[in-house]
């Protein structure tokens, strides 16, 4: 496309490029032209043609710089960029695709560092090359877990307007998608000062760096305030707030920890602030220990003769600690890996006892191959690696050995460890009838069992195990010191607020009364969304909160994953004699979802059906919700029900083709075989294979991971005010 010689210089140049590179427009417009047509590597070529020919034309540098990062070929863009930056030091372009260099690789405090003086040398006019920069920071701090420097990007682009709002929504999404800890899901404002302090005129010098995006200076000047305000709360929360935003979480952590002593007038405000620093203190070293390692115990298989193998095989298979497990051989002899003879399953305790039985780890068998022995390899998480040794020993008639650690191997948090143990408990016999409407199934008393005993453990073990969180120390030493103490109330506030199922909320209120921590107070607010910070929704009197802040209480909890507090408050709008039915519809849906047992969904659904003609909705989406639930169920008369009734009513809705596809591919129906098969019309499984994950279970539209944003929310301001942090 044309170049417009009176438009900026496309190197970041406070000139037009008639005044700085008049004579290139022609081969700016070749690259150009170049770039649109998808011909990187030709356009990188002539621009390193043009730079030997011109050396130092911040516009040709430009471009060469982001080519080379497009084409993956980062020494070389690091070598362009610091050409590009001694010959102009001070280019907002040049400083830009500097912090882009470093995050590459992985300096990540040292791009933020840069792309805060970028953006201070851009001045009022931001070139969409800059724009294109920020956004392709918010990328990389999400993906190294920086969320408070992606989220300071974001709200930068918006204070500035720069980019659209669907940018700004879909940049906010890859934030939220990249895994935000719970207590990071709330925005913290700026602190506000008053009184005749004599520091207040630096704090207020400080407060407009930070208002007008002058972070670094910002920071130096309340950093220079700690030692003549120590006692203020203020000032360290604005520290901790810029050093979110400037990728330093261990100064962000230690800054948070302040506050938390200081505030001992708000246990809550302490406690959150606590919960704030243990995330931080996870995204500046995720492998904090303790950690659980994965482990590997290895034994020499001393087997004679033809048959031996499969004679252990066979004494494993009538062993109560053992059962055998599929595995794909394929996939080892793609990695050029030699495959093992079986794979099995360890317990803890026999398989057909009435009660569940944890697994313990996997034990692998291999025949004799070119250069090795037979062989047993006993893998799984190093714990249950411990208990399952001298169960397997047994089993095999050899002492088994633990291999060094290895680095690339899995490492679990111990809460993550814990919360994700299998239960194996006894398959329930086939009923002879379908359960009673109403009742539950066969299946939920089956995975109800697990669920209890996964529950249970997790009750038991966590708080007598160590946790990095608690620095080393299990949550019952952590009580004994008063930041400890603080650790645990943060830890276990987290989980009632934010367990995904009913049972693990009430879990952690469990762990609550065993540890001896004072429950918490009901909140009354009027207007939770503006002056209740999120972690403490949960918690309200929702009685006494108008219909208006239900509704955006209950879409913000569900889009931040607060889950207890989306519970609430959709119950609470279900019992309003004012709720509308897209109310109900929005409240019932996310009900549906959040129920563990069959019969409560399929309860829920048939409330929905009502709704769903009232509101013109498209009941195709609740007959693929309660297919799912039937075929769990085996309740083969309503299949065949409701595969009719979508054959008859849904064979031309191509999203609800596309869900059906989706569950019939969960229940293990091969649908290429049915293409053939009676009563499908032409065309109509390439129609259902087309659009997998195309709609929610319950035609409300599914929450995207992570996203964390409120529809009409307000940003408010001053003294601290927390709120979710939103895109807009």
């Amino acid at each position: 496309m044309p170049i417009d010689p009176y438009s900026p210089c496309p190197g970041g140049l406070d000139k037009k490029i008639k005044f700085c590179c008049a004579e290139l427009v022609g081969d700016l417009e070749q690259i150009d032209r170049l770039i649109e047509g998808d011909q990187v590597a030709a356009a990188l070529e002539q621009t390193k043609r043009l730079c030997d020919k011109h050396p130092g034309k911040a516009c040709l540098l430009a471009t060469r710089t982001k080519l080379e990062l497009a084409s993956r070929e980062y020494g070389a863009a690091a070598a362009t960029n610091q050409a590009f930056l001694t010959a102009h030091p001070d280019n907002p372009l040049a400083l830009g695709q500097a912090a882009i260099v470093d995050a590459v690789a992985g300096n990540i405090q040292e791009a933020a560092q840069r792309f805060d003086r970028a953006r201070e040398q851009c001045g009022a006019e931001v070139s969409p090359e800059f724009t294109r920069i920020a956004a392709t920071l918010v990328q990389a701090g999400a993906q190294s877990g920086h969320v408070g420097f992606s989220q300071g990007i974001v709200e930068w682009l918006i204070d500035k307007n720069l980019g659209s709002d669907e940018e700004h929504r879909l940049l906010a999404a890859i934030v939220g998608s990249a895994g935000v800890p719970p207590a990071l899901r709330t925005k913290v404002h700026f602190s506000l000062e008053t009184g005749d302090h004599p520091w207040l005129p630096d704090f207020e010098t400080a407060l407009k760096h930070a208002e007008a995006w002058r972070l670094s200076k910002a920071l130096t000047l309340f950093r220079s305030l700690k030692s003549v305000a120590s006692t203020n709360p203020g000032i360290f929360t604005n520290i901790a707030v810029l050093c979110e935003m400037l990728a330093r979480p261990f100064e962000a952590s230690e800054a948070w920890l302040k506050v938390a002593l200081l505030r001992t007038d708000s246990p809550d405000d302490a406690i959150e602030a606590t919960g704030r620093a243990i995330a931080l203190e996870t995204e500046a070293d995720p492998d904090r220990s303790p950690l659980v390692l994965f482990a590997q115990a290895r034994a020499s298989l001393s087997l004679t003769g033809p048959d031996a193998l499969d004679l252990l095989e066979d004494k494993l298979r009538h062993d109560k600690h053992c059962e055998p497990a599929p595995f794909n051989r394929s996939e080892w002899v793609q990695r050029g890996a030699a495959a093992p003879h079986s794979l099995w399953r360890l317990y803890e305790g026999p398989v057909d006892g009435e009660a569940p039985v944890r697994l313990l780890a996997s034990l692998l068998l291999f025949g004799r191959q070119t250069d090795k022995e037979p062989e047993a390899i006993l893998q799984g998480f190093a714990p249950d690696v411990a208990q399952a040794i001298p169960i397997a020993e047994t089993l095999l008639g050899a002492k088994l050995a633990l291999d060094e650690p290895q680095e690339g191997l899995p490492v679990a948090a111990p809460t993550s460890w814990l919360l994700g143990a299998q239960f194996r408990s006894r398959i329930p016999e086939e009923p002879k009838a379908p359960p009673a409407a109403g009742a539950p199934s066969a299946v939920d008393a089956y995975l109800e069992t697990q669920r209890v005993a996964v529950r249970e453990r997790f009750i038991s073990e966590w708080p007598q195990t160590p946790l990095p969180e608690l620095l080393g120390k299990t949550p019952r030493e952590a009580l004994l010191q008063p930041e400890g103490r603080l650790r645990v109330e943060a830890l276990v506030s987290e989980g009632e607020a934010t367990a995904r199922r009913p049972d693990m909320n009430e879990a952690w209120s469990t762990i609550r009364a065993a540890l001896g921590l004072a429950s918490a107070a009901t909140i009354d607010s009027p207007r939770p969304l503006e002056e209740v910070a999120p972690l403490r929704w949960h918690r309200l009197a929702l009685q006494k909160v108008d219909l208006d802040q239900l509704r955006g209480l209950l879409v913000t909890s569900i889009d931040a994953g607060f889950e207890l507090a989306a519970e609430r408050a959709a119950k609470e709008i279900l019992s309003r004699s004012d709720a509308t039915p897209a109310d109900k519809w929005q409240s019932y849906g996310f009900l549906e979802q959040r129920a563990t047992l069959t019969n409560e969904k399929l309860s829920i659904i048939a409330v929905l059906r009502p709704l769903a003609a009232e509101l013109k909705a498209n009941d195709g989406m609740l007959d693929v919700a309660e297919l799912r639930i039937r075929l769990q169920r085996g309740d083969q008369a309503e299949i065949v029900r409701l595969l009719e009734h979508l054959r008859s009513h849904h064979a031309r809705d191509q999203q609800v083709l596309g869900a059906l596809a989706e569950v019939l591919m969960e229940a293990g129906v091969d649908l290429s075989a049915l293409a053939g098969g009676p009563g499908m019309r032409p065309g109509q499984p390439a129609a259902m294979g087309g659009l997998p994950g195309a709609a929610s279970a319950t035609g409300v539209p599914p929450v995207e991971a992570g996203k964390i944003w409120t529809p009409g929310g307000e940003q408010g301001g001053g003294s601290g005010e927390k709120k979710i942090w939103t895109p807009d």
